[in-house]
């Protein structure tokens, strides 16, 4: 097995987008550009069977290795020909390995790395003493009726939904132009005190966003932008990836109504799943428990050089 970069994004996601979707997908890949790091795993010389990204960074002489923004999962993927269940046991330990081996041998001072629910043997990691968390997200079948979907909502969130609808709220797709979309979430992520990756914000919206990958809901109220949902998605998955209310304009339930109707473009566009893209805050997590989803785990690996360590203990003891 070799483990080398990959120059060519279409290299990796020719690969990967069948098995992944759209965050492994050319077009998602491009929005950053020269930062991100792509490895190929290769059964020889030639043959691609994996791979993976992530950006490495450096800042005050020290690397660090973490997702790029806005992306939930490393985009690790691998193949095996084999159908005996030991083989295939066998050829996921020796990836992962190699994919522990991969990053312990860049030597970052700190490193913290997420993987996609498809991930589930870490024990590699966990053996190099990385601290391997799990996580979670809250995903929605879309493969039932709409009535199905609805009847599970929490009472409260169903009412307030009403309430909202009989405020006259405008509810439009695709109506606001990228450069409107990008200030809107930049200056919600700020007032939110969220990180903000201006750059990448920019271009999700200008260089990836197009009528085949995502789309957004607005609402209005007497041409008063209200709030904004904007989701990606591919032939199988619609992602919540960004979303944001105007809080001052005292109508309620703007945002429930929103996922609401971005469920039911989801639908339209006969994705199977509905995901909320990670929901580990607890406010955050309480919201999205109540349009009644199924809780789907998933596995962060985090280390941390000793004395960087110590600090985190403090600040992400939850992480570290």
């Amino acid at each position: 097995m070799i483990l080398r970069a990959i120059g060519n994004i279409e290299t990796y996601s020719e690969k990967a987008e069948p098995l992944l979707g759209v965050f492994a997908s050319r077009k998602w890949l491009e929005v950053y550009g020269k930062d991100i790091t792509i490895v190929g795993i290769y059964k020889d010389e030639h043959q691609l069977v994996g791979g993976f990204y992530y950006l490495n960074t450096k800042k005050y002489g020290l690397t660090f290795i973490k997702l790029p923004p806005y992306t939930p999962h490393c985009g690790l993927f691998f193949t095996s020909e084999s159908k005996n269940k030991s083989s295939i046991n066998n050829n996921s330990k020796d990836v992962i390995t190699q994919v522990c081996k991969h990053f312990s041998e860049l030597k970052p001072a700190l490193i913290v790395l997420a993987f996609s629910s498809q991930i589930q043997d870490l024990q590699p990691f966990i053996w190099e003493k990385y601290k391997v968390v799990p996580n979670y997200t809250y995903r929605i079948d879309l493969q039932r009726t709409l009535e199905e979907i609805t009847s599970n909502f929490d009472p409260k969130n169903r009412n307030v939904i009403s309430k909202a609808i009989k405020e006259n709220i405008e509810i439009s797709e695709n109506s606001m132009n990228p450069e409107d979309l990008y200030g809107f979430f930049y200056n919600s992520l700020k007032s939110a005190r969220a990180n903000i990756y201006s750059k990448e914000l920019k271009n999700i919206f200008h260089t990836f966003s197009d009528a085949t990958n995502s789309f957004s809901i607005v609402a209005r109220k007497e041409k008063e932008i209200l709030g904004t949902v904007f989701c990606v998605y591919d032939k199988e998955n619609c992602y919540y990836l960004l979303g944001g209310v105007n809080k001052d304009s005292g109508v309620k339930g703007v945002n429930n109504l929103l996922i609401q109707k971005s469920i039911e473009k989801a639908k339209s566009l006969r994705c199977k799943t509905f995901d909320f893209e990670g929901s580990m805050l607890k406010g955050v997590e309480k919201f999205f428990r109540s349009f009644g989803p199924e809780l789907v785990p998933y596995y962060t690996v985090n280390k941390a050089k000793l004395p960087l360590e110590l600090l985190l203990k403090f600040k992400k003891r939850e992480l570290f």
